[in-house]
């Protein structure tokens, strides 16, 4: 008597563009900045490189200073970045330069500063247990109030080194050094213990504390990398504007999150990196500048914003985490 062998389960079959999108994270943002990079050329035949590399790189910084927090998950969204970098801008013309300290010394000092109200951010968060959304709109608006209490109207910075970088050293735009510094930075970072830490975290923390990983400490050093990356910003608007503007403040709120969205990070945590985050940042300057170039009402900005934002909650949610931990 023979006994029936069943026929072979048939593997089932995946979607290569989820497979794509699962193994790298900002294939779709690198898509799109490549067609939108296209059409503006084609559009803008006098598509200045140095100049609008100076333009973009406080969107770009604002994007790569909120993807650390974002990674950590729980919602763990830092609204409090492109203020931080407006007080830090302010901090540098008002309170450095006049006391003397706006040479390179400066650099090391606001930087400091910029990791310390991220850490300090990180710490209220974690061990108060209170919605990083809260403490970080709170911290939104002290900021906000200090820019405006220490500088009531724009400052300018004179002939201070750092409008050199608004420029270019040799063929290098100076925005493009400060941009590559923090994704340097990130990229050592990520490659780390640390880095896997953070999005082991991110990914499931109650596992990734029974393995051991101090996930408060974690998620205190992510909002103070976060911080220190937004130190790169301050220097990217002050070389921008030649002004530090504490009316600056709400300006690359929700660019910055809606870049890192778009960049491929999942909001939810445990996916992402700054290359998505870049990437996200240059296709939203890519929009914007098409958008001015073809005289489209800005109006319109605010529903791809909303839209990008939804996309990316919805989509991330679809995908499965096991593409994982892609930097």
């Amino acid at each position: 008597m023979t006994a029936a062998t069943a026929a072979p389960a048939r593997p089932a079959r995946r979607n290569p563009v989820r497979a794509i999108l699962n193994r790298y994270y900002f294939a779709f943002a690198l898509v799109l900045f490549v067609v939108l990079l296209v059409v503006n050329l084609i559009v803008q035949r006098d598509f200045g490189w140095a100049e609008q590399v100076t333009v973009f790189a406080p969107l770009a910084l604002a994007a790569i200073a909120s993807t650390p927090a974002i990674i950590t998950g729980r919602g763990a969204i830092d609204i409090s970045i492109s203020p931080l970098m407006t007080f830090l801008s302010v901090v540098f013309a008002a309170v450095l330069i006049p006391v003397g300290l706006g040479g390179w010394m400066s650099v090391p000092l606001v930087l400091l500063l910029g990791a310390a109200v991220g850490v300090f951010n990180g710490i209220v968060i974690v061990f108060l247990r209170i919605p990083a959304v809260v403490v970080t709109l709170a911290m939104y608006f002290a900021l906000a109030g200090l820019s405006l209490r220490i500088a009531p109207s724009s400052v300018s910075i004179g002939d201070n080194w750092i409008g050199g970088f608004g420029g270019a050293f040799g063929p290098i735009p100076g925005a493009v050094i400060l941009i590559l510094i923090p994704v340097v930075i990130w990229t050592a970072l990520s490659r780390s213990l640390f880095g896997r830490q953070l999005f082991a975290v991110g990914g499931n923390d109650a596992t990734a504390l029974s393995s051991g990983v101090r996930v408060r400490l974690i998620r205190v050093v992510a909002f103070g990398v976060g911080g220190l990356f937004a130190g790169f910003g301050a220097f990217a608007m002050l070389s921008l504007l030649r002004i530090a503007d504490p009316g600056q403040s709400t300006a690359y709120t929700l660019l910055g999150i809606a870049a890192v969205a778009l960049g491929g990070t999942a909001l939810m945590g445990g996916r992402g990196g700054v290359l998505g985050s870049l990437l996200g940042a240059g296709s939203i300057f890519l929009v914007q500048s098409l958008l001015g170039v073809l005289q489209v009402s800005r109006g319109m900005l605010g529903l791809f914003y909303g839209l990008v934002l939804l996309a990316a909650v919805v989509f991330g949610a679809a995908l499965s985490r096991k593409g994982g931990a892609q930097r």
